[in-house]
């Protein structure tokens, strides 16, 4: 018998969710990242759940009628909707046909990751890859005249702009309900164990049978699906504007590249973001300084430690721990100097990082510049240093063609001991295989046209910088 913690003794059916949001986080950690961040709220004015992309909420009928690999396949469900931003997109259409034409997209991708749902769950593979808002078209099409159920349009609009992307998952496609078994739980009952943590979960389950009589926006009526989605409104409940929404897509669109970061790090998961929900969510260029600075923040975050020892005062005999993360340890920059970056755009560059080291504080800022080799500078030294109290300067230099590798065997032949590796190029170059398996330090291209190509397993992270 599972150990029960208290969350499970007082209320079993949000135990019972708590732990399958958690399981979902260990076989979908991008997704489950997405949704994490939602309080669970209790309603009965879904007879499921629903996600309105603030909260998740829940009907706890539905909790205790549905077994637990239901019950994760329609957490999975409900968090496309969000990643997908069909809470922020339904734009006037009517909500029944929305919900529907969503769930036409978003139930394959559940099933082809090997999940399952409830009994009678929207499936019909003609729709498989198309977005909400094509389905919704053929729909319409199809309704009936006269029907009660026709689609209001009235400030909505046909454009396919916001497209749900999707595509490989490690799951097995069918054509049939629920064949695969991927919650990683031999058990596949609704008994109401649970033993997830309830820690982060203060103030969830609450009834809401003293919320506002009012009904959410977008909410479809007399919707027999498992999961639905609700339009997202502000803090008073009133629909969002055209400016609002796109606030909301924008930090929504920072939250799945943020996710999709912690996937690739953790290395976990069998259900993994699909490339083409990044592409859409890159489409809207982040500013590569914010990026740039959290990029520096995060390979830089540390604490003090006596293991290696500040080597600015050594010389003095003095031993004095050095601030490694908080500082302390070597930030390295290669520059490209093939001729396609302008010495302006490395000196704006340079001065991003100059602004960025006051926070962050490196004992030293290694400068490689390299075309096709190593360029050394008038001493015949093969890089330049400088202390934390030093403006970096960049040396005017122009080459020729591009090889990436140089500086990171540079790096590893001198010993630096790298915190974070920025290498500031137009990308138009490959890295070698022996490079690709030889870095294990945080890298970031800054790159001013292409994505480098990697001949054997990528790493780092790409911004595109545009001045």
């Amino acid at each position: 018998m599972a150990m029960m913690n208290y969350t499970t003794m007082i209320d079993p059916e949000l135990g019972r969710l708590i732990k399958t949001r958690s399981r979902l986080g260990a076989l979908a950690p991008a997704y489950a990242g997405i949704v994490y961040g939602m309080p669970l709220v209790e309603t009965t004015r879904t007879k499921t759940m629903a996600v309105d992309g603030r909260s998740m909420f829940w009907n706890r009928e539905f909790i205790r009628r549905t077994s637990d690999k239901e019950l994760l396949g329609t957490v999975l469900h409900e968090g496309l909707h969000v990643t997908l931003a069909h809470p922020l997109r339904r734009a006037g259409r009517n909500p029944k046909q929305w919900n529907v034409a969503c769930d036409y997209v978003i139930n394959p991708i559940v099933i082809k990751a090997g999940l399952d749902l409830p009994e009678g769950a929207l499936l019909n593979w003609d729709y498989d890859g198309m977005t909400a808002e094509q389905v919704y078209k053929l729909l319409e099409k199809e309704q009936p005249e006269g029907n009660d159920d026709q689609p209001s349009d009235d400030d909505g609009d046909d454009d396919d702009t916001d497209p749900d992307c999707h595509g490989d998952f490690h799951g097995t496609e069918s054509n049939d309900k629920g064949k695969g078994d991927a919650d990683g739980d031999a058990d596949g009952d609704a008994d109401g164990d649970a033993d997830g943590d309830a820690d982060d979960n203060s103030g969830e389950g609450k009834d809401d049978a003293d919320a506002d009589d009012d009904e959410p926006s977008g909410k479809p009526e007399d919707f027999d699906q498992a999961g639905e989605v609700w339009d997202m409104t502000d803090d008073e409940g009133d629909a969002l504007d055209a400016t609002e929404i796109e606030k909301e897509l924008d930090e929504l669109n920072k939250r799945i590249i943020t996710a999709a970061l912690a996937e690739k790090a953790t290395g976990s998961g069998s259900i993994n973001v699909d490339g083409g929900i990044l592409d859409a969510a890159q489409t809207k260029p982040v500013d590569w300084r914010e990026a740039l600075a959290d990029f520096l923040n995060r390979s830089c975050a540390g604490e003090s430690t006596f293991a290696v020892p500040n080597r600015r005062h050594l010389g003095r005999g003095d031993y004095f721990p050095s601030e490694r993360g908080v500082g302390g340890g070597d930030l390295v920059i290669a520059i490209d100097t093939s001729g396609s970056v302008s010495q302006q755009e490395a000196d704006a560059f340079a001065g991003e990082i100059d602004s960025i080291r006051e926070t962050i504080k490196p004992e030293r800022t290694v400068v490689i510049y390299c075309d096709t080799r190593i360029q050394k500078n008038a001493d015949g030294g093969l890089y330049d240093l400088f202390e934390t109290h030093e403006d970096i300067e960049v040396r005017n230099i122009n080459g020729g063609g591009t090889d990436f590798d140089p500086p990171f065997y540079l790096t590893e032949r001198e010993g630096f001991e790298v915190d974070a590796f920025i290498y500031f190029t137009d990308g138009y170059a490959s890295v070698s295989e022996k490079v690709c398996g030889l870095v294990d330090y945080p890298v970031l291209w800054a790159t001013t046209g292409a994505t480098p190509t990697f001949r054997g397993e990528a790493f780092g992270e790409v911004i595109e910088v545009a001045f």
